[in-house]
């Protein structure tokens, strides 16, 4: 995650998406070690900003929709104390996410 150097929340918003959607492309549906660490360290990430709620719920239904391989290995190396634990259990319709990152993007 980059530093988020702005204050309007929207812009925020739109830049924690765009990020999403950059890595998402970037990553490959696999179990490698390298890429599920650069998953989870991406989630890690999204839960600490403070400035705006993250889109997390659709975030997590794309990525399971988008890199199930990748997903699945990620929810196997978490623990059941982690904080990324419950992110894991979060599931939605794919379209409705997808047409809320939309949403997002418009406004």
């Amino acid at each position: 995650m980059k530093p988020l150097n702005t204050e309007d929340p929207l812009q925020v918003k739109q830049l924690i998406i765009r990020e999403f959607y950059d890595l998402i492309g970037e990553l490959p549906d696999h179990d490698h070690p390298a890429t599920v660490q650069k998953l989870v360290r991406y989630l890690q990430g999204l839960l600490r900003i403070k400035k705006v709620v993250p889109p997390v719920v659709e975030i997590m239904t794309l990525i399971k929709q988008s890199k199930p391989t990748l997903y699945t290995a990620s929810r196997r190396t978490i623990s059941t104390t982690s904080n990324l634990y419950m992110v894991f259990q979060i599931d939605m319709n794919p379209a409705l996410a997808e047409e809320r990152m939309r949403d997002f993007m418009k406004a």
